[in-house]
């Protein structure tokens, strides 16, 4: 709508019951007055032709008037958006201890924090916080999704000292802010906007990981101890998306449901213990240079098996468990097969945190990094039943895969799809303790890379 609006072309929308604030919070984030609008009380892809007819029919009237109306330059400015000035707020009790339950309650009932209790951002700690860095304060870091916020080297260290960092943690989170923002907008707005349990995992390469005490080992993308760092930086880059980035829930986050992964996923490579190079080698990084990956993921499961320990027989077991389902088949937007910044679309993808103890017998083996994938991509193999189950309106499937609603439920058994496009789509990380044979395979998409940079000497 907003690009039609700005091109001189007039917009309604026929908007369904429960998203009234994450369109109004939408248009707001790109710019745009007032949303011309009617609403209907049910969500379209849940419901009959029928009933899909019975609630549009009587709000066609109003759409024409909208699409027909000049809106007033008096009604847009009433709706522009004015930036909050900060301001110092000072919040009492009777003691210190009330006072900071006072000051959690206030932050949490407007929103700002994630539930659990919080660091009073006081102007001593933010400052301690920025000698993390060598930028300024007020430097723009970037526009930050979904509800484009712009987001200074102030704003991400006021989020860092409210989830309890450290002040060598602030570039990491600054980095994840710009991997988030060079990311394909259409892939982050469905990370941060779908109705759909997406989250953000960080994943660190580099010396910093040992530098700061990133755990990439035992529990990794566990709680404790032991991954401290990980949860405060996953966290902290959390509240920055919802205070930077204005990513709240049920205004711009619409989850149906939602996930505890939501709440910190952050993790190093296990650099020591993998046979391959380290996936920011494989990217085009040095391997002293320090990275920050961000993946878009979904569910996770668990996979391990019993009296496998051939090479072959280990990525078989592996890809009969990779989350492949063939959601490409409906990639609508990746009809060209490339991002906005020329990148080639996967179509969905895999992210497959594997053990060192298993990725040691499989590069004994002869695989390489690159070999392992194409042999996933060659055992991957789904029913078309399976993504059409999903899609069941040959209008929302890539052109190329229609003929597949011709055949009958038998055929649609018989003929396999790859799981993903491409080999490339299948991403092999090396986490977890070098004596443990279990991973992690969590559904992706496209990844975007950073290096961190802008950090003090240590």
């Amino acid at each position: 709508m907003v690009e039609l609006e700005k091109a001189g072309v007039p917009t309604a929308v026929i908007l369904s019951d429960g998203f009234q604030h994450d369109a109004d919070a939408s248009a707001r984030a790109f710019g745009m007055g007032p949303i011309p609008r009617v609403e209907v009380p049910l969500v379209y892809n849940n419901i009959t032709t029928a009933e899909a007819y019975e609630q549009t029919e009587p709000v066609v009237p109003e759409l024409v008037k909208l699409l027909t109306t000049q809106v007033s330059g008096e009604a847009i400015e009433e709706h522009a958006v004015r930036t909050a000035q900060s301001k110092k707020e000072t919040f009492t009790g009777e003691d210190q201890l009330d006072a900071l339950e006072v000051f959690n309650e206030a932050f949490i009932d407007r929103d700002w924090g994630d539930g659990y209790p919080l660091i009073p951002p006081t102007r001593e700690r933010v400052e301690h916080m920025l000698t993390g860095t060598t930028l300024d304060a007020d430097d723009v870091v970037c526009t930050l999704p979904p509800g484009n916020g712009i987001v200074t080297v102030q704003k991400v260290a006021v989020n860092c000292v409210m989830a309890g960092a450290r002040p060598d943690h602030l570039p990491v989170v600054i980095a994840a802010c710009r991997a988030l923002a060079q990311m394909d907008p259409f892939a982050a707005r469905g990370l941060l906007m779908s109705t759909s349990a997406g989250a953000p995992l960080l994943l660190v390469n580099g010396p910093i990981r040992e530098e700061i005490g990133l755990n990439s080992k035992r529990a990794a993308l566990g709680p404790g101890k032991i991954s401290r760092v990980n949860v405060v930086i996953g966290r902290a880059f959390t509240l920055t998306l919802k205070n930077g980035g204005h990513w709240y829930p049920g205004v711009l986050d619409m989850d149906t449901i939602g996930t505890p992964r939501k709440f910190s996923l952050c993790v190093g490579e296990n650099e020591e213990d993998t046979p391959w190079e380290p996936w920011h080698v494989e990217h085009g990084y040095s391997a002293e240079q320090n990275t920050l990956t961000i993946f878009p993921t979904g569910g996770e499961h668990d996979h391990g098996n019993q009296g496998v320990d051939t090479p072959d027989g280990l990525l078989k077991s592996i890809a009969n468990s990779c989350n492949s389902g063939g959601g490409y088949i409906a990639d609508l937007q990746g009809e060209t097969d490339r991002t906005a910044a020329g990148q080639i679309r996967s179509g969905g993808g895999t992210l497959i945190l594997i053990a060192p103890a298993h990725a040691r017998p499989i590069s004994a083996g002869g695989f390489s990094k690159a070999a392992a994938k194409e042999f996933l991509h060659h055992h991957v193999r789904v029913p078309a039943s399976k993504p059409m189950s999903h899609f069941n309106v040959p209008d929302k499937v890539r052109f190329q895969y229609r003929w597949l609603y011709d055949l009958s439920e038998a055929e649609r058994e018989e003929v396999m799809l790859p799981g993903h496009l491409h080999a490339g789509a299948y991403h092999l990380v090396c986490v977890g303790a070098a004596d443990r044979a279990k991973n992690l395979i969590i559904g992706s998409g496209d990844p975007s890379i950073v290096e961190i940079t802008d950090r003090v000497a240590r």
